[in-house]
């Protein structure tokens, strides 16, 4: 709940189970509240990560992750009204207990920490990387221990475990051998929800401030997003269009937790480069901005270094609004089906920045509605024949 692309995670959950709705299965939505106690341990946590940062020399003003509200969550899933019931629990384990027995649940999903052997309820399993053997610079050893040991404890205790990727599953087999859990990897299956098309693009833009040619990065501004090939790529770019009005656009939360000044620098970087008049930060937006932003881009930019899903959120989207995608050639993003990628060396800022100007001059109409709506259909399709399989895999 303090993460943007776990809240989209949670849509493409849902849009796999809202496609083939049945007269005998209810949908319920269960979002955390904190209460007291939660929020005195959320107090320490908050504390002792000021009391190391200034033990390091860090950034005290630096902002904290904070959870979204519960009136922002609520906006986050108001197009699923109709279609399932939301409701808010006491985020504790026991609170969990007591909101499942309310809704009297046959089976819980997706959880990314083990619920036990002896939970109450059959419960199925999520890992969404495992980022802290790849980057571990970006990690302190006492979170790579923590996440470690989530895993272990996940894949000794679940008896299905959801993935987004061939490479997640292919990692679990390698880091944790002789796992006895159903590793189940979802199938890629971006698709247009008909209220996302309800904004136009050019009204949102305007409202922002936009100009009309832009480039767009949908990540929130984590160390191994690497905003920092992109945004000299497209200073590079700007030198070869001699004056051309085009823009980079950048939505996501302006925050990482383990490098607190990770933003400074990047903004550093921009007046370096002369492009910070060109460059906008718009930070963590509605999703139907959002998506009404994509949808006007000239491509949606993807330079990370690491991501548990095929080209990660952002071209989740990209695909399914048939908007032409630039992505790092990282193992995971190969795993991408779509036509209109490209691919880039990860760091390659000089290659980036060539496929952005090829992009510009090569930009083609996009697929009809009607189109991109049938391909959607397709794909969720897919998605809720493997939830329906991981369901009942569990439960048998």
């Amino acid at each position: 709940m303090r993460w943007g692309g776990g809240l989209d995670f949670l849509r493409i959950i849902l849009n796999g189970l809202c496609v083939t709705p049945s007269n005998d299965r209810s949908l319920f939505l269960l979002l955390p509240r904190e209460g007291r106690a939660r929020r005195i341990r959320s107090g320490l946590g908050a504390m002792r990560r000021v009391l190391l940062r200034l033990a390091s020399g860090g950034n005290l003003r630096a902002p904290g992750w904070r959870p979204f509200t519960e009136q922002q969550l609520l906006c986050a899933f108001a197009d699923y009204a109709g279609r399932l019931d939301i409701r808010f629990y006491d985020y504790s384990h026991r609170g969990l207990v007591t909101a499942l027995r309310d809704v009297k649940a046959d089976i819980v999903l997706p959880c990314s920490e083990s619920l036990g052997r002896n939970f109450p309820v059959p419960w199925i399993g999520y890992i969404a990387d495992f980022q802290h053997h790849y980057l571990p610079q970006l990690f302190t050893l006492r979170e790579r221990f923590l996440r470690g040991r989530s895993f272990r404890t996940m894949l000794h205790d679940a008896r299905t475990v959801l993935v987004n990727a061939r490479t997640v599953r292919s990692d679990a087999e390698k880091y944790y051998a002789g796992s006895a859990a159903n590793i189940i990897v979802l199938p890629f299956a971006p698709s247009v929800p008909p209220e996302w098309l309800d904004k136009d693009p050019s009204v949102v833009r305007r409202e922002s401030g936009v100009p009309e040619n832009y480039f767009i990065i949908c990540n929130q501004f984590w160390v191994h997003k690497d905003h920092k090939t992109a945004f000299i790529a497209f200073a590079s770019l700007l030198s070869r269009l001699h004056g051309d009005d085009v823009a980079l656009v950048c939505t996501g939360g302006l925050h990482d937790y383990r490098a607190p000044g990770h933003i400074d620098r990047l903004k550093e970087l921009l007046l370096e480069l002369k492009i910070t008049e060109r460059v906008y930060l718009l930070g963590h937006i509605a999703k139907s901005e959002q998506i009404a932003l994509v949808r006007g881009a000239v491509a949606v930019i993807q330079p990370t270094l690491f991501e548990g899903g095929p080209g990660g959120g952002s071209i989740y989207d990209a695909v399914a609004l048939g908007v032409p995608s630039i992505v790092s050639d990282i193992p995971v993003n190969r795993e991408v089906d779509a036509s209109n990628l490209s691919y880039f060396s990860p760091g390659d800022d000089a290659e980036l920045a060539r496929l952005m100007l090829n992009a510009m001059e090569n930009r083609k109409a996009s697929a009809s509605v009607a189109e991109l709506l049938l391909q959607g259909e397709k794909r969720l399709a897919k998605l809720g024949q493997t939830l329906d399989y991981a369901i009942s895999a569990t439960l048998n």
